[in-house]
């Protein structure tokens, strides 16, 4: 048998599988699935990909899947298999899958049979031809007859494929997984990331956490999100066993926390609020937990204090990352005693680099560490820096910079839009966005690109969009202003919801004689904000 590499985030989930079989490794649909069912289940996805793949040499493979045994045994038979996994939700709309894969280039996709009503749409308007694998389809099913320009490989072909790709294979510069971030030009763009980011990423978490086999950690996030990147490899390295949450008590899960006594909790924000809201939360509800880990969008100073007494045991950590600086890049461990008067205007520090990695603030081109009183653009460097963008090198150069310190040393740095400010014995603070780029329930959102889609669908170029509320609690949805457009409020909406993700899509329209204008000829949207009126 061949050795796995270190450097491939794989070798983790390999030598526990190996070592310990017996083991959980995953509980998804009320069951139990060990680290040796899981390994037989990768290995023979990981041997069909490599008998079936049209394409050997393109690094990439695709996965249609939500919250399955056979959606996780993806993403590691893809790494196995030595190429990178490109996700696609069957929440999203079919325009911004199909977007997805054309622009990954992708020539095999691996289908979970619950979103197979779901995926018919997408084959249908898929340009490219694919090779699917139907690990669920033990025969090939009557939709996939009409579709003759797509290959078919059922179930039962793949039982037929020796595992004989025993150990994941990669090098430590290939790519682990590819995302698909909002663009403002309305179009996704894709952030590479490769297994050694990923790498030193789950290596600092063990150090920061110290995980073990007896953890058992929440999957809270889609695979579309990289904060499941976060649980599934962390967890798998500490031998533990990952609890995909259920998407009926996403947002309210306080009783699946309970029945499986976790231990790591890991989410946007917007849950407590949820939970909080709806009268959920109580002294004492989760004694099992010990790590809490929270990131995606700002957490305040309140929502903390309602976490913290309903889970007495465990220790918060305000994770802070884009997901071109791989996951997380800063991080804030929560002191009840001390870290109150450390907020800054109701809001928790996003605290300091993690070891390996380094942080500064971008004013007037130089960047600034360290120093009291000073804003600027928060720049990310280290070894959990991607690559780029996939093939866009326009918004790579864009986006990432070469910079010479006073010593001489050039390094590469990444822009990541959010303007902090530092605070000595804290770290940085997170103020706003120095674009218009939001976090929805942890989704990072551009604005600009929901004005895109509003405009074209609204057929008028007088637009206007803004994350609501804009003060106070999490932004948790966007409210849309159009004048000139004929067009009824829901047609306009419907458009928009077959081009965009559900958290894009406004929530709520405002008719306006016209767009307010600043001082600057700029849209004064601290006035639209004023007029915002939400239907009860």
């Amino acid at each position: 048998m061949t050795a796995p590499g270190t450097n491939q985030i794989a070798h983790w989930f390999h030598q526990n599988a190996i070592r310990h079989g017996d083991r959980p490794a995953l509980y998804v649909d009320d069951r139990y699935h060990s680290y040796d069912a899981l390994l037989q289940q990768v290995q023979r996805i990981a041997s069909a990909i490599a008998r079936f793949d049209p394409a050997p040499d393109h690094p990439t493979a695709a996965i249609f899947g939500y919250r399955s045994l056979t959606a996780y045994a993806s993403v590691l038979g893809i790494l196995y298999a030595g190429k990178g996994y490109v996700p696609l939700n069957p929440h999203f709309p079919v325009s911004r899958n199909r977007h997805i894969t054309h622009l990954s280039g992708v020539k095999l996709l691996i289908l979970d049979a619950r979103c197979a009503q779901e995926a018919q749409s997408l084959l249908e308007q898929t340009e490219q031809t694919l090779t699917i694998l139907l690990p669920d389809h033990p025969t090939l099913p009557e939709w996939a007859a009409s579709l003759t320009r797509h290959r078919f490989i059922p179930g039962e072909a793949l039982e037929g494929t020796p595992p004989h790709l025993l150990a994941p294979r990669a090098d430590g510069h290939d790519l682990a997984y590819l995302l698909f971030t909002s663009g403002s030009t309305g179009v996704p763009k894709g952030v590479m990331v490769s297994h050694d980011n990923v790498a030193a990423f789950v290596t600092g978490m063990m150090k920061r956490y110290q995980p073990d086999h007896e953890d058992r950690f929440s999957q809270h996030s889609d695979l579309t999100f990289d904060a499941s990147v976060y649980d599934q490899f962390l967890c798998w390295a500490a031998g533990a066993c990952l609890y995909p949450i259920p998407e009926a008590v996403r947002m309210a899960p306080a009783q699946f926390i309970r029945d499986h006594a976790l231990t790591f909790w890991e989410s946007v924000p917007a849950v407590i609020t949820f939970m909080k809201r709806m009268r959920l939360l109580r002294p004492g509800l989760f004694p099992s937990l010990r790590w809490c880990v929270f990131g995606g969008e700002r957490l305040t100073l309140e929502a903390v204090r309602s976490w913290q007494i309903a889970a007495p045991n465990a220790t918060l950590d305000n994770s802070y990352g884009p997901t071109e600086g791989t996951i997380c890049v800063t991080g804030y461990l929560w002191d009840p005693e001390r870290s109150p008067e450390a907020c800054l205007n109701g809001n928790v520090p996003i605290g300091l680099p993690y070891p390996g990695q380094q942080a500064a603030m971008r004013v007037d081109g130089a960047l600034i560490r360290d120093q009291e009183g000073v804003k600027g653009e928060l720049c990310l460097s280290g070894s959990q820096l991607t690559p780029g963008y996939w093939n866009h090198p326009t918004e790579t150069e864009r986006h990432y910079f070469l910079h010479t310190d006073p010593e001489g040393q050039t390094q590469r740095w990444y822009k990541t839009g959010d303007l902090v400010c530092w605070q000595a014995g804290v770290g940085y603070h997170y103020l706003d966005r120095v674009d218009r780029q939001l976090k929805i329930r942890g989704y990072r959102v551009e604005l600009s690109e929901i004005e895109h889609v509003l405009r074209q669908t609204a057929r008028t170029e007088q637009v206007a969009v803004i994350g609501w509320p804009t003060s106070g609690e999490n932004v948790t949805c966007v409210v849309g202003f159009v004048c000139g457009t004929p067009l009824p409020d829901a047609e306009i909406l419907e458009a928009c919801a077959r081009r965009l993700p559900h958290y894009m899509v406004p929530r709520h329209l405002q008719r306006v004689a016209a767009l307010p204008l600043n001082a600057n000829g700029k849209i004064d949207l601290l006035q639209l904000a004023d007029q915002v009126v939400m239907p009860r």
